[in-house]
């Protein structure tokens, strides 16, 4: 009788450790969630079965009709989730593997098979064909048709067996050690249980195999996590650099070396305007290096304010060759760092620049907000050029190094994009489109 106890005690806690596994598998964070799910059922269908496998045992042999009904009920249930187990343990076998096709058929022959056992067992609570409840004593008893579904599960564990063998390689070593002991472990059992009539040493095999398992995912993922926390950790070191050697190359040396000069012939004849020049050279400098640690997004009205700066020094060389125009209808909202003044540097050395003695240079800034974006647009009646040839060039061209720059600072916003139109002779459009939603 203390054996008795000692065994629904077990399964009864061996259940609730299941159960506690099945949520933690769902509701934990995980990178392989498919994964988790399917362990999750199994988990919770290891637990089912033991949990009433556990009433069984305890009121077994009880007289009376409270307990020879739930004698009848948890052994019927214990059964037939006993049948159901082998399908999802060939369904996370599967996911496991990261399958398809012929796999679903191997899950298809498997479920045909349980299923199968399942309507034996209902059909074994009219006929006694499986198992019988004897009124009188409350005693299980097993039937003729014991040995059939015996069979059809062993067949269900050669097949799932053949599988893991076949899929070895795709479930990795550990995973693949787990599975097995979902199989060899309750048949092991099983076949002691032959001898030792009445103890459900299968059903005990299972909790520890699906115990193996829950560890083994377990591990799976924390490895999984810490592998990724690596990439994002050299991710974030890649984008340290990538916004370090924008910002540099954004600081030409040509550009430095004339704005220097300009300073220079300007302290003799108007110091009060070289003064002025040195301030704008400081806060164009400033803003760039700011820009090599900035993480976030800055407000448009401060890189507008930097593109200003930019101009007022450049306005210094080109003096009267080209005027700014600035149409912003708003300004409300937020973008990478150094976006737009590439664009007006770009327009002014490689448009207006180039422009013939005579013909004046206008630079056009606009912005406009639509449903869910906001557009930049930067555009100059400088030479332009074909876009052919643009789309044709070589990466490393140096024209194209401030585009390629503004793209990689749009990186960091989903849905951020750049388009260029241009017309040789005509000019250039640069629309920097922002997402606000």
């Amino acid at each position: 009788m203390g054996l008795k106890f000692f065994f629904a005690d077990f399964e009864l806690i061996s259940s609730i450790f299941c159960m506690i596994a099945t949520v933690c598998l769902i509701l934990g964070r995980s990178v392989i969630r498919k994964r988790y799910s399917a362990l999750a059922a199994l988990q919770g269908a290891v637990a089912v079965m033991l949990f009433f496998d556990s009433f069984a045992w305890f009121y077994r042999g009880v007289p009376g009709y409270f307990a020879y009904g739930i004698v009848l009920v948890s052994n019927f249930v214990s059964f037939a989730a006993t049948a159901l187990l082998q399908v999802f343990f060939v369904y996370y076998a599967i996911i496991s593997a990261q399958a398809g096709g012929i796999d679903d058929k191997i899950l298809y022959v498997v479920s045909l098979i349980s299923w199968t056992n399942v309507g034996l067992v209902v059909i074994s609570q009219f006929t006694g064909f499986v198992y019988s409840i004897d009124r009188a004593t409350n005693l299980y008893q097993r039937g003729p048709g014991f040995a059939l579904i015996s069979v059809l599960a062993v067949i269900n564990n050669i097949v799932a067996m053949t599988y893991l063998v076949l899929r070895r390689n795709r479930l990795g070593r550990f995973r693949y050690y787990a599975l097995l002991c979902f199989i060899i472990l309750p048949t092991l059992a099983a076949i002691v249980q032959v001898f030792i009539y009445g103890y459900s040493l299968s059903n005990l095999a299972c909790f520890v195999s699906s115990l193996i398992m829950f560890a083994q995912v377990i591990y799976d993922n924390a490895r999984t996590l810490i592998g990724q926390e690596i990439h994002i950790n050299q991710q974030n070191n890649q984008l340290q650099d990538m916004r370090t050697r924008i910002a540099l190359s954004q600081i030409r040396p040509e550009f430095l070396y004339e704005t220097l000069n300009s300073v220079y012939d300007l302290c003799e004849t108007k110091p009060e305007l070289a003064k002025e020049l040195i301030v704008h050279l400081e806060n164009y400098l400033r803003e760039n290096i700011e820009s090599i640690d900035t993480d976030s997004l800055i407000p448009f009205g401060r890189e507008l304010e930097h593109t200003r700066v930019f101009l007022e020094i450049v306005k210094f060389k080109y003096g009267d060759k080209f005027d700014v125009e600035y149409n912003i209808d708003t300004t409300g909202f937020e973008l990478p760092a150094l976006t737009v003044q590439p664009i007006v540097e770009n327009a002014v050395t490689h448009g207006i620049s180039t422009l013939e003695d005579g013909r004046k240079g206008l630079i056009r800034i606009s912005t406009e907000r639509g449903n869910g974006y906001v557009k930049v647009m930067v555009t100059d009646n400088g030479k332009g050029f074909d876009m052919n040839e643009y789309k044709n060039a070589d990466p490393d061209d140096k024209s194209q190094i401030g585009i390629r720059n503004v793209k990689e600072r749009l990186k960091v916003m989903e849905d951020a994009e750049l388009h260029v139109k241009s017309q040789p002779g005509e000019g250039t459009e640069v629309d920097i489109i922002i997402p606000t939603r």
